[in-house]
């Protein structure tokens, strides 16, 4: 393993296992609902609810629609929730472990069994006191996520000091072997051919069907999208053979930098979540990129001071001549 990607990996704790991506749903609000109903209702907390929908209060309407993360168990007995590829500049993207409250349990029980304290467990669930009750979901880790499953953990300095002296080495590490992987590509001068540019014109034209597709942590269906999911659904129903992969692996191993791109190229982007590369969309031509975002499908200009800082490359896939 690179020492870049060892670096990067220091956010996650050794014991969590990386789970596939979860295909994720959306729940329609019906008359009487209240947050903290639908929270019990799919087993997860009224704090996910608001993260995942953005919302800035307990605020509800009858016919909203509300992201719901589907769950799987883990080996403890709780439920894992993987977002994948989440593109959310005003917060970070988090492998959130839920467990299920029973009959004597406590926080200060809870928390030894997931090796945390009874103050992180307050924290990630807003509690107000050390009262749970039977059948309440809790968050009880909360970790980073990584964009590639292919990084291994290691253990980390829970020292503030030795953490920001980590994420400056990491953002070191991580450009340089961005800038490394780029300088042994041979960039790409020639348009597609005839037959990748039919194809282009067909992934234009899927790309912009899907335009106010929510945002869903690990989607990649109509119900909802993440960033990968995406790109990977629209040039598969423009007729590419494509595997599902992170904006990472599909930058490091799929795509070759472009001199000039044109569009139905993609674009990918750094430090959005983490260091490295963490987002992708599609390049529509006229500076303006469409991609899955907090918000859901949208187009958006590279030349917005937060795109524009992040952009690392154009590139094209390699199956595309």
């Amino acid at each position: 393993m690179k020492k870049w990607q060892a670096l990067l990996a220091v956010t996650l704790a050794s014991t969590v296992v990386v789970a596939p991506v979860a295909e994720a749903s959306t729940y329609v609000v019906q008359k009487g609902d209240t947050l903290s109903k639908i929270a019990s209702k799919f087993n997860i907390s009224i704090a996910q609810l608001k993260e995942w929908n953005n919302l800035e209060n307990d605020s509800i309407f009858v016919d909203q629609k509300l992201i719901i993360a589907s769950e799987q168990s883990n080996q403890n007995g709780g439920q894992v929730i993987n977002p994948s590829d989440t593109i959310k500049p005003n917060g970070t993207t988090a492998k959130l472990i839920m467990y299920k409250v029973v009959k004597g349990d406590n926080l200060t029980k809870i928390a030894k069994k997931y090796k945390t304290t009874v103050a992180q467990l307050t924290a990630w669930n807003n509690l107000k006191s050390d009262s749970i009750f039977v059948g309440q979901s809790l968050v009880v880790s909360k970790r980073t996520l990584i964009a590639s499953d292919n990084l291994k953990p290691i253990t980390g300095n829970n020292n503030s000091s030795s953490n920001g002296e980590n994420s400056g080495q990491v953002e070191s590490e991580v450009d340089k072997a961005i800038e490394s992987q780029l300088a042994s590509e041979t960039p790409i001068v020639k348009a597609p051919s005839s037959n990748g540019q039919a194809m282009y014109t067909k992934v234009l034209e899927v790309a912009k069907q899907q335009i106010g597709v929510p945002y869903v942590f690990g989607g990649n269906t109509v119900a909802g999208f993440d960033c990968s999911g995406f790109v990977n659904y629209v040039y598969k129903n423009a007729g590419m053979g494509i595997v599902r992969k992170s904006s990472l692996d599909y930058f490091l191993a799929d795509t070759t930098i472009v001199k000039n791109p044109v569009p139905g190229d993609v674009v990918f982007f750094k430090n959005t979540y983490i260091p490295t590369i963490s987002h992708m969309g599609i390049y529509i031509g006229n500076n303006e990129f469409i991609h899955a975002g907090s918000k859901g499908v949208e187009i958006s200009k590279l030349s917005y001071e937060y795109w524009d800082s992040r952009m690392v490359a154009f590139k094209r896939f390699n199956s595309i001549k």
